[in-house]
Parts: C-alpha cells; sequence; structure tokens
C-alpha cells in the first residue's frame, strides 16, 4: 500500500511579505496533514497560526496539470484537531515511488474567503469579486498558497511546507493631541470612498478590477476615548482593524473645491466631541449634553497586500472639516444651530497626520504625508 502525504501548514503569517515568511517541517501525520506552528497574539480576524481552523486544498499532477485523485471534484476541507494538526475526513496518498512523473503541485486557501473561485489548473486558479463586508466586526483576512510542489520522495516523511501569505491590506487608526485648550473625545472612526469588490490573481498573486469604489466603513463604540499627547488607537479595541483590498493612488477629498464631496474622493473621519478643558463647556457639536459629531481630513490611499497601515491624526492644531456627507444627528449647522456647515472648518487648522507602513511585523519605515 502507498504512503499517506504529509504536509505541514508553516503558516508562518509572518504578518506577511515573502520576505519575513519562515517554514517549519513537521512530524509524520497519517494522510494529507497540515500543521501551524507559529502563534501570534493578534486581532482574531487577522489569521494566524493559533486561530487558522480550517484549510481548502487543491492538487495537480505538476507535469500534466491534471487534477490529482482525491481532489478531482474540487478543494478539499482539513480540520485543526486538537493536536494542531490538519486532517481531512477521508485520506489522500502520494502516487508512487516508481510511478512516472510523481510530483504534485498544492494550492491551499483558509476558509473564509468570498467571491468566486475558478480553479482550471495550476497556472489558472484566480478568485473574481472579492467583496469586503461593510460590517467591519465581520471583516476577515484571507490567506492563501500556491505552486508548492512535493513528491513521495522528498516529502514523505518530513512534510511539504506550505506557508501561507495574506492576502488584504490591514488599516488601522490613531489619535493623539497635546492641546490644552480643548479636549478632544473619540467614539469612532470612519474611511470613505475606497475599493470594497475586487478580482485576486492568485499565480500571479495580483489584485485588478478594483470597482464599488464608494464604500464606506465605520467603526463606533460606546466607550468614549479620550486624546492624550501619546498617540493610541481609536479603533474599536487594540488590533481591531480595518481589513480591506488593496489599492492604490485613490483620489483624496477635494476640501478646497468640492466641499461636500460630490466627486466622493477619499478621506478619514473621527466621531469626536471637543470641548474646553477649562469648563468643559461645548466647542462641537456646539450644543447639547454628550453629543457627537464627524470631522474629516483628506487621505490618499495607497494600500499593498500584506502591508499594516497606521494612520495617526494629530489633533493639537486643529480638528479638520465637518464630515462633508454625513456629520451625524448631533451637528446643527446655521441658520438653526450654532455648528459650522459640512466640508467647513471646525477649528484651527487641518488635521496633521502621519502613516506608517509595516509588512505585518516589527520591521517598518514612517512616511510623513
Amino acid at each position: 500500500m502507498n504512503k499517506a502525504i504529509y504536509l505541514c501548514a508553516a503558516a508562518a503569517l509572518a504578518l506577511a511579505s515573502c520576505s519575513n515568511d519562515e517554514t517549519v517541517e513537521m512530524a509524520q501525520q497519517k494522510g494529507i496533514s497540515f500543521r501551524a506552528v507559529t502563534g501570534l497574539n493578534t486581532r482574531a480576524s487577522e489569521v494566524t497560526t493559533t486561530n487558522l481552523s480550517e484549510i481548502l486544498v487543491t492538487a495537480f499532477w505538476d507535469a500534466n496539470n491534471n487534477k490529482y485523485d482525491g481532489f478531482t471534484n474540487g478543494e478539499v476541507l482539513y480540520k485543526k484537531d486538537g493536536n494542531g494538526d490538519f486532517n481531512s475526513a477521508i485520506p489522500v496518498y502520494w502516487p508512487g515511488k516508481d510511478q512516472e512523473n510523481e510530483k504534485l503541485s498544492f494550492t491551499a486557501f483558509s476558509n473564509n474567503w468570498t467571491g468566486n473561485k475558478t480553479i482550471t489548473d495550476k497556472n489558472t486558479i484566480s478568485v473574481g469579486s472579492v467583496e469586503i463586508n461593510t460590517d467591519v466586526d465581520q471583516q476577515a483576512d484571507m490567506v492563501y498558497v500556491t505552486g508548492v510542489t512535493g513528491t513521495k520522495t522528498a516529502n514523505e516523511t518530513s512534510g511539504v511546507a506550505l506557508t501561507l501569505k495574506h492576502a488584504l491590506s490591514q488599516i488601522q487608526i490613531s489619535a493623539k493631541s497635546d492641546n490644552t485648550v480643548y479636549t478632544y473625545q473619540v467614539k469612532g472612526i470612519r474611511i470613505s470612498n475606497v475599493d470594497g469588490e475586487a478580482n485576486f490573481d492568485v499565480v500571479a498573486d495580483k489584485w485588478s478590477n478594483n470597482n464599488a469604489n464608494d464604500q464606506v466603513y465605520n467603526v463606533t463604540y460606546d466607550n468614549a476615548i479620550t486624546l492624550s499627547g501619546t498617540a493610541q488607537t481609536i479603533m474599536k479595541a487594540e488590533g481591531n482593524n480595518l481589513m480591506l483590498l488593496p489599492q492604490g493612488a485613490t483620489t483624496a477629498w477635494d476640501v478646497e473645491n468640492d466641499k461636500q464631496n460630490a466627486n466622493k474622493g477619499t478621506y478619514i473621519s473621527v466621531l469626536l466631541r471637543i470641548t474646553k478643558t477649562a469648563d468643559n463647556s461645548n466647542v462641537f457639536p456646539a450644543e447639547g449634553a454628550d453629543t457627537y459629531g464627524w470631522a474629516a481630513v483628506p487621505a490618499s490611499f495607497t494600500w499593498k497586500k500584506g502591508n499594516k497601515y497606521v494612520y495617526t491624526l494629530n489633533f493639537t492644531n486643529g480638528a479638520g472639516r465637518v464630515d462633508p456627507v454625513t456629520p451625524g444627528p448631533d451637528v446643527k449647522p446655521q441658520p438653526d444651530g450654532k455648528d459650522p456647515d459640512k466640508g467647513d472648518k471646525i477649528l484651527g487648522d487641518p488635521i496633521k497626520f502621519t502613516v506608517t507602513v509595516t509588512p505585518w511585523n516589527p520591521n517598518g519605515n514612517s512616511i510623513n504625508m
């Protein structure tokens, strides 16, 4: 009887660009098996070797591109057991050593991808109409690997190592203020008019045909965060970041010529309350107890897959503009109220911000915007 195929997913998910992935082999298991061996303490929706629980795998003969026995009906589901190993319900076995062209080619996905997969052969694998959930709590990291080969001779004992890569971009908004005259309290963030759907060519490792480019992603919460001189995340919780489609060179909201953003330029907006520190009196919104409004800053986004982007907003010298589309029900512009209108300055100078880019690991660089 042929012995079983053994594989391991060294899903290093080194928060991951190719240059930072690491591969770790595993001990023998029965049937095709995968094992994730690197743990990361991060948000649940970011796929790590700790929380990765299911993998969908396809195998082809490397020589002629035909699907290998056991995978002819499509992807095979592997589930993680109590030991951290991934096993299919029915084991699949290696071709024999004496079988001509015994090498196999493997493709694997985490079992949370949206969109429509096309898996024709090892050179034609794509996912069409990948859509990002507008409910941020439901957004999930998507990982994959393709073109990994193995043979009975080389991999029967040690297994075939699969290094999974992140397909999306991770976005975090942080904020700070050194202003002693005004106190800023924050209850949410918004990113407006970015791409919400695209196609992914798995073999070419490339996103394309981005559309639905007017998507708005909101994060709100009940307990306000008071800003200080130290930058802190203003997401819903530490590490609770957005998982969005990679995209390039968006056009920022033109605040001078398009105050209410009819052209749907991109921007960041913060749900905040501004009061005078001395007496806690309202500044924005101008009236009401515990009132909040959306303050915006134009921003052009260029996001690459597998990268984490941290935008740090500095409210020390200004609070930006009233959100050009939905400033919130507490904002009452003149003549009925005392607040500025959509697109108008709230107070002082524009919000300053920087963006830090990292390949989801400690190495990175800061870029001033």
